[in-house]
């Protein structure tokens, strides 16, 4: 059904993309044929045949539709995101209209970010999504996702300094999930006090369960780090059947349990 879905929705999109435009015949011809090609699923022709369709001569609103919709077909059903990213940014080349600027920058940064992981770009997109005025949306996801690439890069002081941005403003959308990496980023600084404060402020304030069992996970990791071995042992005994991988949370129990046992000895 979902996938059902998604098919009427990149036909819709596709109707809509070139209901306005003038082609030639042959160009009109081949273009239904890629729809119908989208509509039985064969995504591998449907591409093909955009593909032919951009080596003829065409207008360049044309032009910015159809590499759009291959990086729509590329990034959605091909799983070709390299490709994606390729169409993407030939297509933003095409245009200075602003509403087509912010969709297509949103499918880089999410292309570059969640599955070309090539956060160098990802930070380039989403920097520019937070420059447009006025003010977008979803300014304070695009502002965290600068964060996150930072983070992902190990650039871990221009992160922190995002972060630490993002919580002077217990408004902004992500306030609370900055405690959650600001931790991460001490833990991995090795200042595990500030790790510890911010995952036990993040804790107060979080509502979702697997975000809660995740940081405590954390703080468990702090006390075996620490050598609170018995504090370390009774958090991770309180999640083991809340966290994901069970096998995971009862391995550092097996290892915790032998330190202290090695330590009576």
């Amino acid at each position: 059904m979902r996938q059902t879905k998604k098919i009427g929705a990149l036909l819709v999109s596709a109707l809509f993309i070139f209901s306005s435009c003038d082609f030639t015949p042959p160009v009109n011809r081949k273009i239904i044929d890629a729809q119908t090609y989208i509509a039985d699923q064969k995504y591998d022709k449907a591409v093909f045949l955009y593909e032919n369709i951009l080596e003829s001569t065409l207008e360049p609103e044309l032009r910015l539709k159809i590499c759009f919709q291959l990086g729509e077909l590329n990034s959605i059903y091909v799983g070709n995101y390299k490709k994606a990213a390729k169409y993407y940014s030939e297509a933003k080349e095409l245009t200075e209209e602003p509403l087509w600027l912010i969709k297509i920058e949103e499918k880089l940064a999410d292309v570059n970010y969640s599955y070309l992981k090539n956060y160098n770009e990802a930070l380039n997109n989403y920097q520019r999504l937070t420059e447009f005025r006025p003010v977008l949306k979803r300014h304070d996801y695009f502002q965290f996702q600068i964060g996150m690439s930072y983070y992902n890069l190990k650039n871990y002081d221009k992160a922190l300094e995002l972060f630490n941005e993002i919580q002077k403003n217990s408004n902004h959308e992500y306030f609370i999930r900055s405690f959650y990496y600001i931790g991460l980023i001490f833990f991995e600084k090795k200042d595990y006090n500030m790790a510890l404060f911010q995952w036990t402020e993040y804790t107060k304030r979080e509502t979702k369960k697997e975000n809660i069992v995740m940081a405590k996970f954390w703080i468990a990791n702090v006390f075996e780090m620490t050598e609170n071995l018995k504090d370390a042992y009774d958090l991770y005994y309180s999640i083991i059947n809340d966290y994901p991988n069970p096998d995971i949370i009862q391995n550092r129990l097996n290892s915790v349990y032998e330190r202290r046992a090695a330590r009576k000895r």
